[in-house]
């Protein structure tokens, strides 16, 4: 079987890699079964995501010409800096550096997203293909075709088996089961939380945290990330202009924030999770900003105390080079990192286009095609996923890290100092 052919893909895993491919191959002609794990769409996952020319130009790749103009009117509004700028406890700068990944000189650039709209423009249309409260456990391969099982019992056949199910994937266990997920807890980031952009707020804000997507750090190891988002159009006005068939959720303006808490809060499992578990966050978040820039402090302070929540980071050991098959990994599944870098979600519609174009070539055959996607990934995503690996001291350009050093120098000239007055 060529990829040239009419193909039927199953996807297990409905987040932006899996849904992203979705839209490119029923454009291209293709048929898919989406297999989500989750059957309430509506838990928190996540609010503002930095968007650079390798996620937006593979929205472009993937998705009908009036949803990817409902993406790019959507997104934040053009900011001044395409950086990533590490700011002192008062907000002044440290260090900056551009964004990785490729140019970004479209018109407009891309910029930043609401995470629930981008969802919502990538559900749009599938209709019977997107199927919610299904997940994937296993399957089974053969020379013709890949079957998969569901948690349920009943199963699906296709010709091709696409793991875009996350770090835990069901299909990265069976396909390469050595494969090793290392929890890093909450480390410096980890408590998120949206702050409404209330007029009165955006006048305490100094300027240049409207440039872009920034962080924030003092000499304690304390953290604290700032993401305005004002979009260039309300999603609700553009949907309404761009694809009346779609309606968006209206999100006000908002900053979304990640801080630390300080070592030793006990962070309860989301299960656990009381009335007051939210406050207690947004106090201990409080705790770790004492002292800063007032501006930072009311960041914290006026943070939606419904729209906390925690991600315990994890990520992936690279694995090393595998057999090509019917069955292949896409997203967080194939190359889960820590979010050092502002990468993971554009990595993930990344290898979504780049699936699809060697699936709709027609130049190889199949598996011929999927191995030549698998070892482009590796040799594009590895290397950023080894640079994540030192967490945030990778960010703005080694700031944190300096920052880190100027701590630890810091402790050893005062203990040198102790040691001399003991003298």
């Amino acid at each position: 079987m060529t990829s040239t052919e009419r193909l039927r893909v199953l996807i297990a895993g409905g987040g932006l890699s899996g849904l992203a491919l979705a839209q490119g191959l029923l454009k291209d002609g293709h048929t898919c079964e989406v297999f989500e794990r989750d059957a309430d769409d509506s838990r928190k996952i996540g609010y503002y995501l930095h968007m650079n020319a390798d996620g937006g130009e593979a929205l472009r790749r993937c998705l009908p010409g009036d949803l990817f103009e409902l993406y790019a009117q959507t997104s934040r509004r053009t900011y001044g800096r395409r950086e990533s700028v590490v700011l002192d406890d008062q907000l002044n700068e440290l260090s900056s550096q551009p964004h990785l990944g490729p140019p970004n000189d479209g018109d407009p650039p891309h910029t930043g997203v609401h995470r629930r709209t981008l969802r919502s423009i990538l559900r749009a249309r599938l209709g019977d293909s997107f199927h919610p409260g299904q997940q994937v456990t296993g399957y089974k391969e053969t020379t013709e075709q890949v079957e998969v099982t569901l948690a349920d019992g009943s199963t699906a056949e296709g010709d091709v088996l696409v793991g875009a199910d996350g770090i835990r994937s069901a299909v990265r266990t069976q396909k390469l089961p050595g494969t090793t997920v290392i929890d890093a807890g909450v480390r410096g980031l980890g408590v998120f939380g949206r702050t409404p952009l209330t007029p009165e707020l955006a006048a305490q804000l100094p300027a240049h945290l409207f440039e872009g997507v920034i962080i924030a750090a003092d000499q304690k190891g304390s953290r604290l990330l700032i993401a305005v988002y004002r979009p260039r159009q309300r999603p609700q006005d553009a949907a309404a202009a761009i694809a009346p068939d779609l309606t968006l959720e209206p999100v006000e303006d908002y900053v979304m924030i990640s801080c630390s808490v300080p070592p030793g809060t006990v962070i309860p499992p989301a299960s656990q999770w009381t009335t007051s578990t939210p406050a207690m966050l947004r106090d201990a978040m409080l705790a770790s900003v004492e002292g800063w820039h007032p501006a930072a402090r009311a960041l914290v302070a006026g943070v939606d105390l419904d729209s906390i929540f925690v991600i315990p980071f994890g990520f992936l050991e690279p694995a090393p080079p595998w057999a090509p098959s019917r069955v292949t990994l896409a997203g967080d599944a194939a190359h889960a990192m820590l979010p050092t870098l502002g990468l993971g979600a554009n990595l993930a519609l990344r290898d979504a286009a780049h699936l699809l174009d060697q699936l709709s070539a027609g130049d190889k055959p199949l598996t011929t095609a999927i191995g030549a996607y698998e070892q482009e990934m590796r040799d594009y995503v590895y290397p950023f996923m080894r640079m994540t690996m030192d967490h945030d001291r990778q960010f703005g350009g080694g700031a944190l890290q300096g920052r880190d050093q100027g701590r630890d120098q810091g402790r050893d000239h005062r203990r040198d100092q102790g040691r001399d007055q003991a003298r």
